[in-house]
Order: C-alpha cells, then sequence, then structure tokens
C-alpha cells in the first residue's frame, strides 16, 4: 500500500513478475507513464488503486478476481488531466480529474430506449383507437370526453390547433411539438454516463484516501422521489388521460377529418407528456445527488411541458383577433358532436350521428327555399310598385 505517498516516476515492470502479489494500491500519487503489460501476470490480484496519478494508455486486461465496486480503480473518467482518459476496460470503478468516481458500468442507451418508449406509446394509441370502435356502446362511456374536445386537449394550449383546419395554426402547434420533443431528447442525451466523454452525468462515489472502499454520497432518498412524484403526477396526469380520451373517442366522429383531428391532437398530448416523464425520471437519476437537486430539476423540467400554454398566451396578446377565429373555429367544427352528445345522452353511433348531419341538411335546405320564394314575392312587389309609380308620373306629365 503506497497511497499519497507523493511517489513519482513510472511503475516499474518487475512488479509484474510477483506471482502472489494480491494488492497493489498507488493511489494519490504523482506517478505518469503506463502500465505494465506484464501486470497480467497477477494471477492472484484482487485489489488495484491507481487513481489520482497521471497514468495514460491502457490498462491491460487483468486476471482480477473482482470482490466489490472498489476491486479495480483508475482515472478513467471525464474530465481528465488529458484530452483522452485512461483505458480501462476491466475497472470496476473510474474517476476523474476532481476525484470524483462512479461505477464502471457505462448508461449510454437511454436515448435509444426514448425510442422505443415512444414506438410503444404510438402502438398502444393505435390500439386504443381500434378498441374504441370495435367495443359496445355501454363500455364507450367510460372515457368519453366530458363537453367539447377543445375543453380535453386544452383550450389555453396550443395544441387546440390541432382541431383547427388553418394551416398556419397547425404549423404553430407543430413547432412547439418539435420544441418539445428537442429539448426533451437534450435532456435524456446529456443523462448518458460515458467515461471518455464529458456528460451533465454527476459522479456519485467518492474513493477517500484513508479508505480502501469507496462510498456513495449520493443524498436522494424516499422523501424526494415522493414529492417527485406528486409534481409529475399534477402536471403531466390529465394531459395523458386526455390524450387517451381524445384517442379512444376518435372514431366517433362523423366526419373523417374531425376523427384525424382528434386522433392525432390526442396522440400529441400523450406522447409528449409520457416523453416528460421519461426525461424528468432519466435525468434525475443522472445528476441529481439530494432532494432539493431533485425536486429543483423537476421544476424546470416540467416548465418545458408548459411551452405549448405560455405560446397561446403570447399569440392572444399579439394577435387576439386570429386566435377568437381560430377558437370559433374549432368550436363550430366539433360542436355536431358535442350538440348530439346532450341531445342522446352520450349514446352516440356513427350512423346516427351521419342522419343527424342529413336532417340538418336537409332543414337548411328547406329555409333556402322558403327564402328563395321571399325574395320571388318581393321582387313582384317591388315591380308593381315601379309600375305603379310609372302611371303616376304620367299621369303628372299629362296634367
Amino acid at each position: 500500500d503506497f497511497r499519497d505517498n507523493n511517489l513519482k516516476g513510472s511503475i516499474p515492470s518487475e512488479i509484474g513478475k510477483l506471482s502472489n502479489l494480491s494488492s497493489f494500491i498507488i493511489s494519490y500519487n504523482e506517478i505518469t507513464g503506463t502500465i505494465p503489460t506484464e501486470f497480467t501476470d497477477l494471477s492472484k490480484l484482487q485489489l488495484m488503486h491507481l487513481h489520482g496519478n497521471r497514468l495514460r494508455g491502457t490498462v491491460p486486461p487483468l486476471p482480477l478476481k473482482v470482490q466489490s465496486t472498489s476491486s479495480l480503480i483508475a482515472d478513467c473518467g471525464s474530465p481528465s488531466d488529458f484530452d483522452t482518459p485512461l483505458h480501462c476496460p476491466s475497472c470496476t470503478m473510474c474517476c476523474n480529474s476532481r476525484q470524483e468516481c462512479d461505477v464502471a458500468t457505462a448508461k449510454n442507451r437511454f436515448a435509444n430506449w426514448a425510442f422505443f418508449l415512444m414506438g410503444l406509446v404510438v402502438v398502444f394509441l393505435f390500439l386504443t383507437a381500434i378498441a374504441s370502435w370495435y367495443c359496445k356502446e355501454g363500455f364507450r362511456q367510460y372515457l368519453s370526453v366530458r363537453g367539447c374536445e377543445h375543453d380535453a386537449i386544452g383550450k389555453t394550449s396550443v395544441y387546440s390547433f390541432f382541431l383547427s383546419n388553418s394551416l398556419t395554426a397547425w404549423a404553430l402547434a407543430t413547432a412547439v411539438v418539435v420544441a418539445q420533443v428537442i429539448c426533451f431528447y437534450s435532456y435524456i442525451s446529456g443523462a448518458s454516463l460515458v467515461f471518455d466523454a464529458d456528460k451533465d452525468w454527476v459522479y456519485s462515489f467518492v474513493c477517500p484516501r484513508d479508505e480502501a472502499e469507496c462510498r456513495n454520497v449520493s443524498d436522494v432518498g424516499v422523501q424526494g422521489w415522493v414529492f417527485f412524484s406528486i409534481f409529475i403526477a399534477a402536471h403531466l396526469m390529465s394531459d395523458m388521460v386526455n390524450g387517451i380520451k381524445l384517442v379512444w373517442n376518435a372514431p366517433r366522429h362523423c366526419l373523417i377529418q374531425n376523427s384525424l383531428q382528434s386522433f392525432f391532437g390526442g396522440v400529441c398530448l400523450f406522447s409528449i407528456a409520457a416523453l416528460a416523464l421519461y426525461s424528468s425520471v432519466v435525468y434525475n437519476l443522472a445528476i441529481s445527488r439530494s432532494d432539493l437537486e431533485l425536486i429543483f430539476n423537476t421544476v424546470i423540467l416540467i416548465f418545458v411541458c408548459e411551452l405549448d400554454d405560455k405560446l397561446y398566451k403570447c399569440l392572444e396578446s399579439v394577435s387576439p383577433s386570429w386566435m377568437e377565429k381560430i377558437t370559433r373555429e374549432i368550436r363550430e367544427s366539433f360542436s355536431i358532436n358535442h350538440v348530439f352528445r346532450d341531445i342522446t345522452g352520450g349514446e352516440e353511433t356513427k350512423e346516427t350521428m351521419l342522419e343527424y348531419q342529413v336532417n340538418i341538411d336537409e332543414s337548411v335546405k328547406k329555409d333556402i327555399e322558403v327564402y328563395k320564394e321571399n325574395i320571388s314575392r318581393l321582387e313582384d312587389e317591388l315591380s308593381s310598385l315601379k309600375k305603379s309609380f310609372e302611371q303616376l308620373e304620367q299621369k303628372y306629365n299629362t296634367g
């Protein structure tokens, strides 16, 4: 054990000939150079600490009998004193230049899992829409939208633009969804633990100079995760439930356009909420090392979820007349379904709604015919008055 002795120079290759060597600790010195390849002959080695030095290159594969996460420690973390950290495939713990350490198991698949999760979400929502199409009418009411779809997707959210027919509104809503996806993906990507790259991951272990075992210094406890769950549920639960309801009720609209708008809006609403939940969990696992940090990071991530509401308020301030027009259009577009639910008590089918639409069209046609008759009658009366006026004019001229 030669730790913390201000040793300098390089590691002698002759140490590799000590066949009975079981422990080799040279941490916290000023040793430079590389690890001798002769160390591969140390068949009885159980403990090796190389961190806290200025070693470079690659640690050769060692026949180490691993006993714990502190069995083989080296400066293979980032940031490093060199451009490239020490490469140590067999290390159990990696430390960086700030003397922070973490278990040497790279965690860089969070982005891949995010794509997999989004794929599962889309499949789940498609199956939900199919199930709604074939299920019995009575069971449908458990997930029916109360009121109008505009209320479910959020009257003060730009997601409601997906229910409109305006290309500009769709472009704005799509831009917000893309911006939120990029933000959440940045958090997920930054949460990766890659030892040869400088990511946001905060190392959670320290390896003291006077101890052979490293300690986990993370103070995140049950209380922090409880508050995290409360905040996330309060902000995301309603979006996820309403997203499912919009998808569930999409096949019930009499117009295909309304069905597609409701389905797409529900998919976006639910997917962004699911992605926010995943990125919140992953990013907090990566950088939160206390309950306060956990709560603070959660609040920041929740703010990204509010981007759609903030943009809606900005648009209301900048162009209130245009916003009023879009809102009125959405209300009118989905009012037939809303009125019909009030008439039938919620037991609506596509066939009966189509019949209801036909009745409305016939009523409008009748009104038009009445208006035409009234106009024709007014034209006759106007023609009669014109003749009477001409006769009076002639009498006046002859008299």
